[in-house]
């Protein structure tokens, strides 16, 4: 994650996600923005901007491209655009250099890349979320009838039976989990504004180029949305959502697992440097951890909807500082949830004395 501290290692797994990790990384974040300049240097040819040969030209050279370090790039500039289409541009005719990014903006390339980023990452939180599901179907077979005390502000209320506490668990994520197919629409917008979000470069082409870009990247091309972040914003809404109701769920894990209460069981768990008896519900503690930061950081990103004129520099950072750190967190939440749910080997009131 963004935390050097959790990210070292010193932590294993704990608060971070590979595969979510992977698909911020520069190498994945570099291939979505190339691919981005290959889909405008093809529209720039497509609608005659630039002639056939020099698309060409343009096209094998981003094709080449072996990637770069641009993060001084990035240093200076604030942003790793400008780097990297220097780059691409060098070595070639001043007419194939033209085919390069012309008419677009550094804030085209970023969204769109991120856009595609987040749709990636959507997949992979769907398909933890649907297996998440799936093991609360199970846990609710099998247990779902033994009894259990339903309790109100953490005291015993009224007998109940497991069923109950599942049942509220699981149902907050289906509902997430159909919100994701809305989700998905609203992300799938690619960015193209040109330098101030009029859309209208290169030659009066900017409009005919956009349908062409989004259409070969499986977007769809809607109004300029360079100082709107509704859709970033909202990504993040969702996120906080899933995080927050797996948060839920080992929260009343952990509550269940307490000494004296014994509503559950579970297979593994953390040792005590000092207290040998101890069997503390690390892994639902993980949840609750990660779900209170994924709430947290949905605040900052909020501030993102603070735009200046046609565009800002700060307020956009925060995207990228706290976009990638929640859905990693959330991935890692959703990963120990598919773990402990499973590890439950009873739950529900303690059993019997024999």
């Amino acid at each position: 994650m963004t935390n050097a501290f959790t990210a070292s290692g010193l932590f294993g797994g704990l608060f971070s996600d590979t595969a979510i990790a992977a698909e911020f990384d520069a190498p994945a974040f570099t291939r979505r923005m190339i691919a981005f300049e290959a889909e405008w240097t093809r529209a720039l040819g497509a609608t005659g901007v630039v002639p056939a040969d020099d698309m060409a030209a343009a096209l094998d050279a981003i094709a080449r491209f072996s990637g770069a370090d641009l993060g001084q790039g990035s240093a200076r500039d604030g942003i790793p655009v400008p780097a990297l289409v220097a780059a691409l541009k060098t070595g070639l005719s001043k007419g194939a250099a033209s085919a390069v990014h012309t008419g677009a903006t550094s804030q085209d390339v970023m969204d769109t890349a991120m856009v595609l980023t987040c749709l990636s990452v959507l997949d992979i939180l769907v398909e933890r979320l649907s297996d998440l599901i799936a093991r609360l179907d199970g846990l609710f077979g099998r247990f779902g009838d033994r009894p259990m005390m339903a309790r109100t502000r953490m005291q015993a209320a009224l007998p109940a039976t497991v069923a109950l506490r599942v049942g509220a668990w699981r149902r907050p994520l289906v509902d997430h989990l159909a919100r994701a197919e809305t989700l998905r629409g609203d992300l799938a917008v690619v960015q193209i504004g040109g330098a101030i979000g009029t859309r209208d470069a290169p030659s009066g082409q900017g409009a005919a180029c956009a349908e062409i870009v989004a259409r070969a990247l499986g977007l769809s091309l809607g109004p300029v949305w360079h100082t709107d972040r509704s859709r970033m914003i909202e990504f993040g809404h969702w996120l906080t959502l899933v995080a927050g109701s797996v948060g839920k769920i080992g929260q009343d894990i952990a509550l269940m697992a307490q000494q004296g209460m014994d509503e559950i069981a579970l297979s593994g768990g953390g040792g005590s440097s000092a207290m040998a008896h101890k069997q503390n519900p690390v892994a639902a503690e993980a949840m609750i951890a990660l779900s209170r930061y994924v709430g947290g950081q949905q605040g900052v990103l909020a501030q993102a909807m603070i735009h200046e004129q046609e565009r800002s520099g700060a307020a956009w950072a925060l995207e990228w500082l706290t976009l990638p750190a929640m859905a990693e967190a959330t991935g890692a939440a959703l990963r120990h949830a598919q773990t402990v749910i499973p590890s439950i080997v009873r739950i529900g009131a303690p059993d019997p004395a024999p």
